[in-house]
């Protein structure tokens, strides 16, 4: 059995065919390099060996009109970061592309929509030409509310390569390793535009023994058995007189031949054996995924423009959740029990093989975009399809019923039950399709035209059907099949009330308003509107203040909606009423009755660049947030929410949890005050030549740097009208955890030629929850988190080896300083459920990629 668990954990040869394919990419020839298509148009490295006409610069994309970027990126700058993929490329500009409510950006490509994020991050860093981060206003050109930034990635106009990049990893404590391999195939050609891109993901199990993770004390189940009274009461009179106490859980001594002696209990009384899970138990689980995809793109006559992206993705998790834990009854007749009275027999059953659980997500998209223009006006239509489906099975325990209609008629219950009697898995097999189908049309243009400016209107069309099915079959049968149609339209405007550029009214400086208006009808939740208004004045350049009141409507995830009821029977729960942990059944999954989430954010923000040839801005944003009906879920057993909802806690005659649901609820009302502050400066490093002799393009090093600190100054939560309001922010919890007052990103780096140093992590500052009794107040440490990032072009260092043209090696190291979260209850101890290794039982990894490009 152990030997089961020991292949969970060891390592596999995944790794394998990703050294072959690293192997011979090392192995092609210089010719092949030499091949290669259209560089990037940077200063010459060492590693930039091909012939001039190579680089040449045969045109520039578009950038969006009469928007001024908030960031600029050029192709010197992507390539001095020393990026080796698109992921690394957005984790430099992310925090620049965060909207001020900390939504994500809109992605364009060459200032177009596209179907989705995947057109953009299947290219390599080095298709990249520029990259713009537009301020909100730019939104509502592209059908979307002034709420959130726009990211315009803009590639060159010719460019071909392939490239092959292999990865490997482990965690600096032993216990899981990862590797990865991804092959890409890029050209672009004007308009044209292929990319094919293959992917294969392995990270192995993480075993908790790999882990210093002490046993439960409030956990009673032990590999030989601990003895319990009924209900938790007395064991036997007799075992309490031996004892000099009230005996109320006593382990099963260690000799046989002392398990029918009554006397041989008394010693250890109410001290139970603790159990070390470690050897049956991962922390983390073995995941395998792939992934293959392509998208097309090209011209189609002259006035028309599209787009295909076709994927499909494969994961896998395989996990193992220890051995099952059960609690049998021992009669008085029984002739092996030395107990007057019926008591209960709490062990893991080690004897048999330990619980399992694996899903597969399988996931197959289609998307297109279709652009073109009539008198004037621009439009495009996307349109995506999509199938997932999730396919589970879970191991939840083993049905005993055989077992103890065995000890009742004479079975030893003290000593290794007959594989006959534990055979019976209780196991769910779930199976969860979801198909989505949706298009979108969108329609811009300028129709009027004011001294200050354009007036630049959109208006948005967009349908959707979703279905999913939920059925689950096995010890917890379910069975939900849910439709839902979503219709919506909108319009949007953005107003120039005065310029200085077109000299109306400049004296006030540029001042333009906007707004946007959704109708949207949900099947199931009928009607649901959004609306924005919105100021945005810049009195002086380098100064703008925007003013945003926006107020939406949204529906639930049909996950939550729909996900199957599932039972699991023995599982440890803290009771913050009581401060000890009971063992419970445990029941959890979706909440078809949710609400429709209403949401009200009003906003002002200053963004200001106080120096003009310095590329410094720094962004204050106060908002104000109001939701009502938010979903949510509650995990903290305290006694209000007891009180609230007592259908989800059951107790037995003495105070005992003997059942918990956990199920998503709507929460009444929700206010939150905070203000985020963006932080963010990048440019050269070095004196600047003179302008009689300007210098290459990325001849002198370039920096990075930014932070986001948010400081929470309110988070207030009512659950019920009239009940009392919970002040997350001092000590009320829903979910166990307290959210920190302050909270913030970082990030710094400085490159050179395709060589980089960086920098990122994040911080929060302390925070506490407030009990009834010592064990229920916790005390959570700050923490601050470092990760370290280095890649450097092979061919600067070793310039005269052919082999090493285009190949580069990252080195990343997450959680650097291994910081973790600590935390302390009133008691002084550490709760066990917040034991440092099951908060973050990954803790600091290092990982290397090498990377080929022909």
């Amino acid at each position: 059995m152990v030997g089961e668990v020991g292949r969970v954990a060891r390592p596999t040869h995944v790794f394998n065919p990703i050294c072959a394919v690293l192997i011979a990419t090392l192995a092609c020839s210089p010719a092949a390099a030499q091949r290669s298509g259209n560089g990037p148009t940077q200063a010459r490295s060492p590693d930039d060996t091909g012939n001039a006409d190579e680089i040449l610069i045969i045109g520039q994309r578009p950038t969006v009109a009469g928007m001024n970027p908030i960031a600029t990126f050029d192709r010197n700058a992507i390539a001095a970061m020393g990026a080796t993929s698109m992921g690394d490329l957005m984790r430099v500009i992310r925090p620049l592309a965060k909207s001020t409510d900390g939504s994500d950006p809109i992605f364009l490509l060459n200032g177009q929509r596209t179907s989705g994020y995947q057109e953009i991050g299947s290219l390599p860093p080095e298709a990249i030409d520029k990259v713009e981060v537009l301020p909100e206003p730019a939104a509502l050109r592209f059908g979307y509310p002034p709420t959130r930034r726009v990211l315009n990635f803009i590639t060159k106009r010719n460019f071909r390569k392939i490239e092959v990049r292999a990865a490997a990893g482990a965690t600096t404590r032993p216990g899981s390793s990862t590797g990865e391999g991804n092959f890409n195939l890029t050209r672009l050609h004007k308009d044209q535009r292929f990319t094919l891109t293959l992917e294969r993901t392995h990270t192995s199990a993480l075993l908790q023994s790999k882990r210093h993770v002490l046993p439960d004390p409030g956990i009673v189940f032990d590999g030989l058995g601990n003895v319990t009274g009924p209900n938790g009461g007395e064991i036997d009179p007799a075992l309490s007189q031996a004892a000099g106490q009230l005996v109320t859980v006593v382990p099963v001594p260690e000799v046989e031949a002392d398990r029918s002696d009554l006397s041989a209990y008394a010693a250890a009384a109410n001290r139970p054996r603790l159990f070390n899970l470690g050897p049956y138990r991962v922390l983390a689980p073995r995941k395998d995924g792939w992934k293959a995809e392509t998208v097309i793109a090209d011209r189609l006559g002259g006035s028309l423009a599209g787009s295909l992206d076709l994927s499909a993705q494969q994961d896998t998790e395989r996990a193992v959740s220890g051995p099952a834990a059960v609690t049998l009854t021992v009669p008085a007749s029984n002739p092996y029990s030395p107990f007057a009275n019926e008591v209960l027999l709490r062990r893991y059953l080690t004897e048999a093989d330990p619980l399992r659980t694996r899903q597969t997500t399988t996931s197959l998209h289609g998307g297109g975009t279709l652009r073109g223009a009539i008198a004037g006006w621009l439009w495009d239509f996307t349109a995506n399809a999509d199938r997932k489906l999730i396919k589970g099975t879970s191991e939840n325990g083993i049905d005993i019923s055989a077992a103890n209609a065995a000890i009742a008629a004479g079975t030893n219950p003290f000593a290794p039950l007959d594989a006959s009697l534990v055979s019976d898995r209780l196991t769910d097999r779930a199976h969860l399709l979801t198909r989505t189908m949706n298009g979108k049309l969108v329609v811009t243009g300028t129709p009027v035209e004011l001294p200050a400016g354009k007036i630049s209107v959109s208006g948005t069309v967009e349908a959707e059907h979703l279905s999913t099915s939920s059925v689950t079959k096995g010890a917890d049968p379910f069975d939900l099949r849910l439709r839902r149609g979503r219709t919506e339209a909108a319009i949007a405007l953005d107003v120039p009330l005065t310029s200085r550029a077109n000299h109306a009214l400049g004296v006030i400086g540029d001042l333009s308003l906007n707004g946007s208006a959704n109708v949207r009808r949900v099947s199931g939740f009928g009607t649901l509107n959004d609306r924005t208004a919105g100021l945005q004045w810049s009195p002086i350049k380098g100064v703008q203040l925007l003013i945003q009141d926006k107020l939406s409507g949204t529906a639930p995830d049909v996950e939550k909606l729909a996900s199957p009821t599932v039972r699991v029977a023995n599982f440890a729960v803290f009771d913050y009423t009581t401060g000890r942990t009971d063992i419970v059944t445990l029941t959890y999954g979706g909440n078809p009755n949710l609400l429709a989430e209403r949401k009200h954010v009003r906003s002002v923000g200053l963004n200001v660049k106080p120096f003009p040839k310095r590329e410094i801005r720094v962004t204050a944003t106060y908002e104000d947030t109001d939701t009502r009906n938010q979903t949510g879920n509650i995990y903290a057993l305290t006694a209000q929410f007891e009180n609230l909802f007592p259908d989800l806690f059951v107790r037995d005659s003495t105070g005992h949890l003997v059942a918990v649901t956990f199920r998503p609820t709507n929460f009444y009302r929700e206010r939150q005050r905070a203000l985020n502050i963006v932080i963010n400066a990048n440019g050269e490093l070095g004196p600047k030549p003179p302008d009689s002799k300007p210098a290459k393009p990325g001849s002198r090093p370039i920096y990075w740097a930014g932070a986001g600190p948010v400081i929470h100054f309110s988070d207030r939560l009512l659950l019920r009208p009239g009940t009392p309001v919970l002040d997350l922010l001092r000590g009320d919890t829903v979910t166990g955890g307290s959210p920190s007052r302050v909270t913030s990103y970082y990030y710094a780096g400085v490159g050179y030629l395709g060589n980089d140093v960086s920098i990122d992590g994040w911080y929060q500052s302390s925070a506490r929850v407030r009990g009834d009794n010592p064990a229920s107040n916790l005390y959570f440490s700050p923490v601050f988190k470092l990760s370290l990032h280095a890649s450097l072009s092979v061919h600067h260092f070793f310039p005269k080896q052919d082999w090493t043209h285009h190949v580069q090696l990252k080195l990343d190291v997450e959680s650097l300083i291994n910081a973790r979260e600590r935390v302390h209850d009133g008691n002084g101890r550490v709760p066990n459920r917040f034991q440092p290794d099951l908060l973050d039982p990954i803790g600091r990894t290092v990982k290397l990629t090498v990377r080929k490009i022909f």
